[in-house]
């Protein structure tokens, strides 16, 4: 039986395989881990649904995988049976037999789950093919070369992508049956054009990424799996949903007072007073009373999901990039609670020791980057929710009060959210919720 990639987790397609655990051969036991997987900015193991032996690994490190596909095949029988086999004729056969290797299944899955191009003249990542035996040397074809004619075996993609590479197909060999050439075998013969031409003009290191060019030079890194996903799944948020940004000014003065008062309290009990503790309450208040923005959008079946819960991803800076960790169930917990179980997070988002189950279920997302010194920003929201609060630094401005200016701490908010179900009005009032919340944390715990 082949082992697919099960479903993980609400807006989760696949991830990135980290290590895999087993060898052919090998007897694992249900549970037992296959490989792990880095998917949405955590790293879990996936676990063999049955007992049995390692027949054949389908996958590799740095493969990328899709929830449905295949990770290895198992032998499920009884314990100390053998795997059937299949049998080989005495003659050669009289056509040949696709390769059932674990190359041939690795090439198979990466044809089929690579984005159409790689930018010519990238450095190749490790996790590539190496290119196919050509019988003419890849320096010698000129980079404007027309694409073959129609004799050569290959799909219309991929003569499409051949042309926009410069690569003339009768040059590359192909690696399927037949000879037909694939979208990797075009990439690959690109890599290895570039990787020659790169040793003949380039004067830098290659071990490191550094080049020179006629400007100066230029280094080059592989970019990290989590970065390919951030850069992924900004894209499709950006490009599918209609934002609206709605700013909002809150003087926070009065807030900043009370928090004054009572953060050597909250230390005194082992927490740090946060302002992003109060910002989660005021959101909890303000999604309350606009449920549209407590929701998702279901266009498939078209409906609309309230959501009767109240979990705030929490924007997390870490080296390796934006995390949002999940705080669950805000309005069941007080302040002192959320600050010590938002510290705790925080710390072990930073150091990539947060689970997966605390990185979904989120409901509505905050980015404070006020810590940072930065001013207004309009957020992305992150699907399937239809919302985000964005908050940036608090700034000294004079406010004109009972006849006269006085110096006040004033805060702009930034919501954005999703306009195929929030209306401007809507988004409008909820944003005066929250400021209004801010302004007068006591009415709002007073339930005022």
């Amino acid at each position: 039986m082949k082992v697919d990639l099960p479903f993980l987790a609400e807006g989760i397609e696949g991830g990135d395989i980290v290590q895999v655990l087993v060898r052919e051969g090998d007897q694992v036991s249900e549970g037992q881990a296959l490989v792990e997987l880095e998917t949405d900015k955590a790293t879990i193991p996936v676990p063999a649904p049955v007992s049995g032996k390692v027949v054949r690994l389908l996958v590799r490190e740095g493969d990328h995988l899709k929830v449905g596909e295949a990770l290895v095949e198992l032998d499920d029988t009884q314990s100390g049976a053998q795997p059937s086999k299949i049998s080989e004729p005495e003659q050669p056969p009289p056509a040949p037999q696709p390769p059932a290797d674990v190359e041939a299944a690795h090439a198979k899955n990466v044809e089929q789950r690579e984005p159409p191009a790689d930018i010519p003249g990238a450095a190749p990542r490790e996790t590539e093919q190496p290119m196919p035996t050509s019988t003419t040397s890849p320096e010698s074809i000129p980079a404007s070369a027309p694409s073959a004619g129609p004799t050569v075996p290959a799909s219309p993609s991929v003569r499409r992508l051949a042309r926009e590479l410069g690569v003339d197909l009768t040059q590359v060999k192909g690696s399927e049956s037949g000879g037909r050439i694939t979208a990797e075998d075009v990439k690959a013969f690109v890599r290895e054009r570039t990787r020659r031409s790169g040793e003949a003009s380039a004067s830098g290191d290659r071990a490191s990424g550094v080049f020179t060019t006629m400007y100066g030079n230029e280094r080059r890194e592989p970019l990290p799996s989590l970065r390919r996903k951030i850069a992924a799944n900004m894209t499709q948020a950006w490009t599918t949903i209609p934002h609206v940004h709605q700013f909002q000014d809150a003087d926070i003065t009065d807030l900043l007072v009370l928090h004054k008062r009572y953060a050597p309290e909250f230390k005194k009990r082992g927490a740090t007073l946060t302002l992003t503790s109060l910002f989660l309450k005021a959101l909890v208040h303000a999604l309350k009373l606009h449920p549209q923005l407590n929701a998702t959008l279901d266009l498939t079946s078209g409906e609309v999901i309230y959501k009767d819960y109240y979990n705030i991803g929490v924007a997390v800076d870490t080296p390796a990039g934006l995390i949002v960790p999940v705080v669950h169930d805000v309005n069941h917990k007080d302040l002192f609670q959320l600050s010590v179980e938002l510290a705790d997070l925080a710390e072990r988002t930073r150091k990539r020791e947060v689970k997966l189950e605390e990185l979904r279920g989120a409901t509505f997302t905050l980015s404070n980057m006020g810590g940072l010194g930065a001013g207004p920003f309009t957020p992305i929201i992150n699907p399937p929710q239809v919302g985000i609060l964005g908050v940036g630094k608090a700034r000294m401005t004079p406010v004109y009060r009972d006849g006269q200016f006085s110096p006040r701490r004033v805060l702009q908010l930034c919501v954005a959210y999703d306009h195929r179900l929030v209306d401007g009005a809507v988004g409008a009032r909820f944003t005066n919720e929250i400021a209004k919340a801010l302004e007068d944390v006591q009415a709002m715990f007073l339930g005022l």
